[in-house]
């Protein structure tokens, strides 16, 4: 059981999204546009067309960027960058041209790009629309062919129905192939004119060669279609992703690499029961590329891991686990994987979180390190390159974050890019956090989808067809609204197939919940909207439940270890398995007054407040005051204190129930529990809340938890 980074979509507006410069592809997220932290060396778009030829100025300054395009332009400017074939120019007869015109016109009209009007003449200086530049930029891709292309995607624009029948295929593959960003309104706006500047962002994917890397994330088992209730549109689920993937193919079928950044079978009744079975098969039904290892792959023990490992179809990675006995990599697990993509060798470096020896429970790693990666990504991009490698990317567990106003990224995610320089990485991806991270860090484009398949992570790299260098790069992520894309069919009987062996325990009523129950603090409206500041609705139901279950004094729980919240209505087996899916269970044991106070006195990593789930309690504090010096007064609920006045009561000791994970001592800080000796294993933590409410059910109640006093700030009063 780990602690929890609070899944947060970022707070600004879409309009901020849509004005990315970095933001481009099949579905955009609603996410903080992209920014660098450091100045990068890649070229702009129009810096990279004007070096490959394909554009020229007026003048040697001036390229007018912002100048609408003309079809005169475009076509010259499209003849250049594919090289057409050149043909006689009196072979076209438009009365409008001028000589300088005729050559390019003359070499697109050949190639069947473009055409001129009824009248003989060419409009040489009529502005390209987007639809129209979309339809040019494809059909020299396409080798003038009909694009065969998932349309769905243009769902997302909310002017869809105003692109042209005759454009709808190109224009969905141009948004899949990120020539297009987004507009200010969410609309695509297809009549309207392009500039240069567009121009040359388009010409990229026939200059280069283009490699899409599409990632995924903490799926925590969460391989089924999930609801977006704001929005009330269905989304997620490894069918959908299969989707996207599939769409990406059709578009770059020889460039598209897939890979995921750990956390994938942890967290719903359809993975646990099998441990992980189930998405390890749909995964390999995507085909994936690669994976990385998070915290919560030895959940289910280091065995379970290591077979999975072995009897995985795409290489799951890890080169910064160590065995502590040989100061060696350990040898169940690749340190990376070498593939080809359109004649390029991608090597794909796979790192697990240093944070997994206090988020994971520490037998399940005992023996084993997770190092700094820095000085690995550098060491092994060194011996990756002397193999030949093109380009190295990461992916891994590390968590990023995103500041909501700068976009500034920072955490473990930007520390290797910025420890590792521009040139030794070409892309990083993350996980962890739970977060929506895109953008440039030290010229290296990073990326974290958020979690639960509820988005995916798009890096898209363009590579010098002579050198094989990276040239340019962006990040960004997608959306996975079911709408935008046609959910891969075989992916989904999988799931199904999958869901009826676990069907009639799944759907078994426990209880039912009075009123929707949720992970926030009490104080969530008063505080500013920090959730993570002491007792929850959630956090009281099961630590009164793991209270009862093993007849103690008091009861803890760390917020982290509680995944889900729960909705109003009936309460079934398969949603509490969800709220709490670690498999942890109860220990009791002996603790003094000086103990329980050290325990609440452990502040979140995140907001700087204790944030333990306790019962049995009743407290006072003060988030102004020192760390340590918080809780001001500790009582049993019956009224017998345990610090009150600035005195301990040491006439006594207290019988204490925790989960296993914070019980060893290394679990999210609580470091006091491993001072108990006497530890006692006890009841499963989700059975015990499954019998509390099975409780309520046999005498006629619903369970309902309201705000009993128990956690009182006193600094907010």
């Amino acid at each position: 059981m780990k602690k929890t980074f609070q899944t947060r979509l970022t707070a600004l507006a879409l309009v901020t999204a849509l004005t990315s410069t970095f933001t481009g592809s099949i579905a955009f997220a609603d996410t903080a546009a992209p920014a660098s932290t450091t100045t990068t060396t890649m070229k702009s778009d129009m810096r990279l067309a004007i070096d490959n030829g394909a554009i020229e100025g007026y003048g040697d300054t001036d390229y007018r960027g912002a100048n609408p395009a003309t079809r005169a332009e475009v076509a010259t400017m499209i003849n250049r960058a594919a090289k057409l074939q050149s043909v006689d120019p009196a072979s076209v007869t438009f009365t409008d041209l001028a000589n300088w015109q005729k050559q390019a016109v003359a070499n697109a009209v050949a190639a069947k790009l473009i055409s001129g009007f009824a009248d003989g003449t060419f409009h040489p200086d009529a502005a390209v629309t987007r639809q129209e530049l979309a339809e040019l930029i494809v059909k020299v891709v396409t080798g003038g062919k009909l694009p065969s292309v998932n349309e769905n995607v243009l769902n997302y624009f909310k002017d869809s129905d105003s692109i042209a029948k005759e454009s709808r295929p190109y224009v969905a593959y141009a948004v899949i192939s990120g020539i297009f960003s987004p507009t200010l309104d969410g609309n695509f706006n297809p009549t309207a004119a392009v500039t240069r500047d567009e121009v040359a962002k388009a010409l990229k994917p026939i200059l280069f060669k283009v490699v899409d890397i599409l990632t995924t994330n903490d799926i925590h088992g969460k391989i089924e279609v999930g609801f977006d209730k704001k929005r009330n549109q269905s989304q997620g689920g490894i069918e959908t992703v299969g989707g996207i993937v599939t769409d990406f193919r059709a578009v770059n079928p020889e460039g598209t690499v897939v890979v995921d950044g750990g956390d994938a079978w942890q967290g719903t009744l359809i993975s646990n029961t099998t441990n992980g079975q189930s998405v390890m098969d749909t995964m390999a039904q995507v085909k994936y590329d690669a994976a990385a290892i998070g915290n919560h792959e030895f959940d289910f023990g280091r065995d379970v891991l290591i077979n999975n490992i072995k009897n995985a179809k795409f290489p799951i990675l890890g080169a910064n686990i160590i065995d502590t006995k040989t100061g060696e990599r350990v040898d169940w697990t690749q340190p990376y994987v070498i593939i080809e993509k359109d004649g390029l060798k991608i090597g794909i470096i796979g790192f697990a979180t240093p944070q997994t020896t206090s988020t994971t429970k520490s037998t399940n790693i005992e023996g084993l390190s997770f190092v700094d990666p820095v000085p690995l990504a550098k060491e092994l991009s060194a011996e990756l390159r002397a193999k030949g490698v093109d380009i190295i990317m990461v992916t891994s567990h590390l968590p990023g974050e995103q500041n909501q106003k700068s976009a500034e990224i920072i955490s473990e995610l930007a520390d290797l890019a910025k420890g590792t320089g521009n040139g030794t990485l070409d892309a990083i991806v993350g996980g962890h956090s739970h977060l929506r991270v895109s953008g440039i860090v030290n010229g290296i484009p990073v990326v974290e989808a958020q979690s639960w398949l509820y988005a995916v992570g798009h890096i898209q790299l363009f590579v010098d067809k002579t050198t094989k260098q990276v040239v340019s790069s962006n990040a960004s992520l997608l959306e996975t609204y079911t709408n935008l894309t046609t959910a891969d069919e075989k992916i989904h009987q999988t799931v199904e197939d999958y869901k009826a062996k676990i069907s009639t325990k799944s759907s078994e009523v426990e209880v039912v919940a009075a009123e929707p129950l949720g992970r926030k603090s009490f104080r969530f409206d008063k505080n500013g909207g920090v959730d993570r500041d002491g007792a929850s609705q959630l956090g009281n139901s099961i630590t009164d439940a793991m209270r009862a279950a093993e007849k103690s004094d008091i009861a803890f729980t760390n917020i982290g270890g509680i995944r889900a919240d729960v909705d109003k209505g009936d309460l079934t087996y398969g949603e509490m398995f969800e709220v709490f899916p670690f498999g942890n269970y109860n220990v009791t044991g002996t603790m003094t007054a000086e103990q329980i106070k050290k325990a609440l006195e452990v502040t979140d990593k995140y907001t700087n407040l204790p944030a333990i789930q306790f019962s049995g309690l009743k407290v006072e504090w003060d988030s102004t005051k020192p760390l340590g010096e918080k809780y001001s007064k500790i009582t049993l609920v019956d009224g017998t204190p345990i610090y009150v006045d600035g005195k301990f009561n040491t006439d006594r000791t207290f019988k204490v129930t925790t989960n296993d994970f914070m019980a060893t001592g290394s679990g999210d800080g609580f470091t006091v529990f491993g001072e108990v000796k006497d530890w006692k294993d006890g009841a499963i933590m989700l059975d015990a809340w499954v019998s509390y409410a099975n409780s309520l059910k046999a005498a006629g109640k619903e369970l309902s938890v309201q705000d009993d006093g128990r956690d009182v700030r006193l600094d907010l009063k």
